[in-house]
């Protein structure tokens, strides 16, 4: 018995198992490497992009697209107001005024309104830098007098090429501007502003023979 428990014991023992060596990651690229460097240099590089795609869409709307020299930015932006005016006239149940004024005059913006009282309403700053509106609709009413000149009171008569016009004053108190109100069959216009009165009644001039 002793002999057995001496051979069992000096048995080789059998080899530990030991796991396969797990393969190494590959180091990934520079560019996936989530370094606080390559993020900023990402950040910086959209940035940068980014500055340089509204420079090209801003420089694109003001000077246009192509290389001519001889172009120039309008000064006045008649030709917009007469596109307007076209589009307006499609629904409006009066002749649409387009006044083409001279140099110093800007178009500022030129809108028509639909609805129970079809409104057409043209923006200039005269060559003084005052604003000057036109509101035009199938007649001068008191509610277009109230909205562009609260408390108007009539301050003369005109005649503006062969059409009866009334200069008008009112606004707020402290803030009082002129006004040109002129009517013919089916339409009626209000000139007002901080303008002169020589500049409104220009404006009211030019509407008129636009209307014809």
């Amino acid at each position: 018995m002793g002999d057995m428990h001496d051979a069992h014991h000096e048995s080789p023992a059998e080899p530990e198992r030991t796991a396969p060596p797990a393969p190494r990651p590959q180091p990934k690229s520079a560019y996936e490497l989530p370094s606080k460097k390559n993020t900023v240099l990402r950040n910086m590089l959209w940035a940068l992009g980014l500055t340089m795609a509204v420079v090209v869409v801003v420089g694109i709307g003001f000077f246009g697209v192509g290389s001519d020299l001889q172009r120039e930015p309008l000064e006045n932006s008649e030709l917009d107001v007469a596109a307007s005016a076209e589009r307006a006239q499609r629904d409006a149940p009066f002749p649409v005024a387009v006044p083409e004024m001279g140099e110093g005059w800007v178009e500022r913006s030129a809108r028509y309104t639909d609805g129970q009282s079809p409104r057409w309403v043209v923006q200039y700053s005269d060559p003084q830098g005052q604003l000057v509106t036109l509101t035009q609709e199938s007649e001068v009413s008191s509610p277009m007098l109230s909205a562009a000149l609260p408390g108007s009171t009539v301050q003369d008569e005109l005649s503006i090429d062969g059409t009866e016009c009334t200069l008008l004053s009112g606004g707020q108190q402290g803030a009082e501007q002129l006004g040109i109100s002129c009517e013919g069959e089916g339409w009626g216009f209000l000139v007002h502003g901080d303008a002169e009165q020589a500049e409104l009644e220009g404006l009211a001039s030019s509407a008129l023979a636009s209307i014809g």
